[in-house]
């Protein structure tokens, strides 16, 4: 009876309006990003051709690599913890975050040194290299972004990434009008971390959030629960991140560029099924050992809008893929067409994958 009233309150009408306002935040800093990334991002890579676009492209696809074992897997374990034990959030980030900054750390050493025999005699490559993996340091402290999550107040991690994206692009533009040269652009992804863990910080503790606190035990119990999902990660990685690579080492790095510029249209409706995924996840996790039928509906419900929401977006770049490049990229990326209508559709199967997530 006392589950039954819980199931009740957890989907009442202000819980619906909480869930749909959280995904409103979430989906609006992505537009926000997305149109800012329109004129910055394009004319940005504009600037610097699809040589130097794709050295900063192959270089990043190593931080990808590593941002998988830095992330830990914790990201939707942190959010069961957080629901199941608010009582316990300063212990539960507290460990969190001091083990991602320890994998940081390594994974940073880790970059260098595969990057140094990789592209022997590169030293711009290398230096490019070094200057985006600070971000990895900073960025673990964005395990705070879930401690909104769990309280459906993704308001707050949207402003203070909106925030952070805009100091990032200010950056740019001042780069672009001094014309300095690739490495200055590389700092720019650490630029937007170092700023957001800024303000994730000071804003976690003004809204009254626990000291964070190490515990050596609950460290295990997060790690015990979160390996598989490290192996999961770094295959997806793998998958998603490899083909750059591979690109740079057997054919060049304009090359490198003229695919990532194709990616980078790809993901750009992304932003929308991932925020409805992240409103989700606190609401299907509740439900489980609950409501059984109903935990399977919303799961059902979940995969079907974001597989129709795939459909309907790799349908229009596959018709207006040349015009899209031409008006985003100019004739100098039109060489991206084909990569971008294959990749547009692959999509949809990586974005299941990440709501399945939800389920494991």
């Amino acid at each position: 009876m006392n589950k039954i009233k819980q199931l009740k309150k957890y989907f009442s009408g202000s819980s619906r309006q909480r869930f749909l306002a959280n995904t409103g935040w979430i989906v609006s800093e992505r537009i926000y990003q997305m149109l800012i990334s329109l004129v910055v991002g394009v004319i940005t890579a504009r600037y610097l051709g699809p040589a130097n676009y794709g050295i900063i492209n192959y270089a990043a696809s190593f931080i990808a690599f590593f941002s998988s074992i830095c992330t830990l897997g914790l990201e939707g374990i942190i959010v069961k913890e957080l629901v199941d034990n608010p009582e316990r959030e300063g212990e539960i980030l507290g460990s969190g975050i001091l083990m991602r900054l320890a994998s940081s750390a390594l994974s940073m050493i880790a970059i260098l040194i595969l990057i140094s025999i990789l592209n022997r005699n590169d030293t711009l490559m290398l230096v490019v290299a070094a200057l985006q993996s600070i971000a990895l340091l900073f960025r673990s402290v964005d395990l705070i972004e879930f401690w909104y999550q769990s309280k459906l107040q993704s308001k707050y991690s949207s402003i203070i990434k909106g925030i952070g994206y805009t100091i990032m692009s200010l950056y740019k533009v001042i780069l672009l009008i001094t014309r300095k040269s690739v490495e200055w652009f590389a700092f720019s992804t650490t630029v937007d971390s170092i700023v957001i863990a800024i303000l994730f910080l000071y804003f976690y503790y003004r809204q009254g959030g626990k000291r964070f606190r190490f515990r050596l035990t609950t460290a295990k119990k997060l790690i015990s629960q979160s390996y598989h999902f490290i192996l999961s990660g770094l295959i997806v990685v793998i998958y998603s991140h490899m083909d750059k690579v591979m690109i740079g080492q057997y054919l060049d790095e304009k090359q490198v560029g003229l695919y990532s510029a194709a990616l980078t249209i790809c993901n750009m409706w992304v932003f929308i099924p991932r925020a409805v995924i992240n409103s989700a996840r606190p609401l299907i996790i509740k439900l489980k050992g609950q409501n059984e039928d109903l935990y399977i509906r919303r799961l059902k419900q979940l995969y079907s809008s974001i597989w129709w929401m795939g459909i309907f977006f790799a349908l229009g770049i596959s018709v207006f893929s040349r015009l899209i490049v031409l008006i985003l990229y100019g004739r100098e990326y039109l060489a991206s067409v084909p990569s971008l209508i294959i990749a547009s559709w692959y999509t949809i199967f990586s974005v299941l994958g990440t709501a399945r997530g939800i389920w494991i």
